[in-house]
């Protein structure tokens, strides 16, 4: 990896099993690119598409010749190959097995080099295509801004692109699984075909486990957040008979917050039904505690030592943004933020430009959302040395803003 990486061989679009990388870089940079295109008033075309048993496709010799293609020779090459070659598997079912069986394709599941081996077969997937892609190992979406046929036409090109990859490279494509969200309000709906097969135009995709909606608007995220938190709150609820402080405690934060906040700096809900929507899981998992019941919910947050929702969404706001400053996330901090750089404004020196746009879901999103948040931070907090550092620091200067 440290030789993919250090010369570039791997693909800004890949964000699946690379340092600094995740689902929510991911997730930003599609936000960033599509809320920016509808905010100017265009249309915008999401393409999903799936690769059919994925990890089980790969030709162990095309992977071979693609490494050795990428630089990757000598003995690593060869011991690959080796560990690749001759593998067999057989079926267990109560006692009864199958016989052994040759294992000619597919990246071993289960191993640490099994998905480094995907990102390399499925780099290249997306090299002579014109729009965004991003992907997530075998997960990828195509997006672009389509304002009439010509651009409907680029966007055909390039699932034709990836339809004669994938049958260059012995791989195939879910066809009812894929399907295209059309985003925008003076979206044309055009039409799109992979490999003959007309794709479904959907409402809604569920994207690396964040529902993205043609309004762009998070509420079924948040629904759907608040209902699976709810559920696990329910079940420790019933099961857990000792309700103290402690238990409830770690059991929240292990099993039902992270459900409301997952990937959230993507989605963050602005609206404040939504707000008071996740807020009140966590309202409810405090009256749990034996006690604290007829409390106030900031008593009770100070009692669990716990904060609110709202500030923990912009503690992670300002963190995403120090770890683009710092080179973390490998994003570019440009994708996201202009720099402000003229000297105008007092404090740090790493200020943000604050960038007009007209509909909320740009007003709303993430690169535009924090920008005044993190400008008024002071210049000790910004310029932490680490990651830790500035976390401490930020905690501190929210403490003193008054915010629980």
């Amino acid at each position: 990896m440290d030789f993919l990486e250090g010369n570039g061989l791997l693909n800004d679009s890949q964000h699946g099993f690379r340092r600094g990388r995740s689902c929510l870089t991911n997730l930003l940079a599609f936000f960033n690119t599509v809320t920016k295109g509808v905010d100017e008033g265009k249309g915008v075309d999401v393409v999903y598409l799936d690769l059919c048993k994925a990890f089980d496709m790969v030709p162990h010799g095309r992977l071979v010749a693609k490494m050795r293609g990428y630089g990757v020779g000598g003995s690593v090459l060869g011991w690959i190959a080796e560990w690749l070659r001759d593998r067999k598997q057989r079926v267990v079912l109560n006692g009864a097995k199958s016989k052994w069986s040759g294992v000619t394709s597919g990246v071993p599941q289960g191993s640490v080099l099994g998905p480094i081996l995907f990102v390399i077969y499925v780099n290249d997937l997306d090299e002579k295509m014109g729009g965004n892609v991003f992907k997530y190992a075998d997960d990828t979406k195509i997006v672009r801004v389509v304002a009439g046929w010509e651009d409907s036409r680029d966007m055909q090109r390039d699932l034709d692109i990836a339809e004669g990859w994938a049958h260059n490279w012995k791989m195939g494509f879910n066809k009812n699984k894929c399907g295209v969200l059309h985003v925008g309000y003076k979206n044309l709906d055009f039409n799109y075909q992979l490999g003959g097969t007309w794709l479904e135009n959907i409402e809604a995709e569920k994207d690396l486990g964040v529902i993205v909606s043609r309004d762009l608007k998070g509420h079924k995220q948040c629904l759907d957040a608040r209902n699976r938190a709810n559920r696990m709150l329910g079940i420790i609820r019933r099961n857990v008979e000792y309700k103290n402080k402690r238990v409830i405690r770690q059991l929240y934060v292990a099993y039902v917050r992270p459900l409301l906040e997952y990937s959230v700096q993507a989605w963050a809900p602005h609206y404040s039904k939504d707000v008071r929507l996740l807020e009140g899981v966590q309202r409810r998992a405090t009256r749990l505690v034996t006690g604290l019941g007829k409390l106030e919910y900031g008593e009770r947050l100070r009692e669990m030592n716990l904060f609110s929702l709202e500030r923990r969404r912009l503690r992670g706001d300002l963190i995403e943004v120090f770890k683009l400053f710092e080179g973390k996330t490998g994003v570019d901090i440009g994708v996201f933020f202009e720099l402000e750089g003229d000297g105008r404004l007092r404090g740090h020196d790493r200020k943000l430009k604050k960038l007009g746009c007209k509909l909320d879901v740009r007003k709303y999103f993430f690169s535009n959302r924090i920008v005044d948040s993190w400008n008024k931070l002071p210049g000790e907090v910004v310029c932490s040395g680490s990651i830790g550092g500035f976390k401490r620091a930020l905690d501190e200067y929210l403490d003193r803003q008054g915010m629980y």
